[in-house]
């Protein structure tokens, strides 16, 4: 199963994380990791994975790839809207496009780890 882990860090935290990857790496773990999505802030996080933008993962993970124009008109949505969705969900890796530019969600699993001490 596929996973990627939505979070909200610091850049230490980041950089730490990175070392652990490299000591892992470097000792001969080579086993897959779950990728690792980190954002700056939750404000940051929440503006990229708006409501409109988890319903459109949901129905596109439901119906494998499609074009941009068949997942609009799915979800009853206007053409122009659900294209800058799915343009903001590629830039933030969620979203991928095969060669023909289909679009599909290339995940069957993803979680967002939410801290309430951390700084909005």
């Amino acid at each position: 199963m596929s996973e990627v882990k939505l979070h909200v860090t610091g850049m230490d935290q980041f950089f730490e994380s990175a070392v652990e990857a490299a000591r892992r790496i470097d000792a001969g773990d080579l086993r897959e990791q779950p990728a690792d999505l980190a954002f700056e802030s939750m404000d940051l996080l929440l503006k990229v994975l708006t409501p409109n933008r988890w319903r459109l993962l949901r129905a596109l993970k439901a119906s494998g790839s499609s074009s941009i124009r068949h997942l609009a008109q799915s979800l009853r949505r206007d053409y122009r809207g659900v294209h800058a969705d799915v343009a903001a969900l590629i830039e933030a890796g969620l979203i991928e496009k095969t060669p023909d530019n289909a679009i599909f969600v290339p995940w069957d699993r993803i979680t967002a780890e939410m801290a309430i001490t951390e700084a909005a």
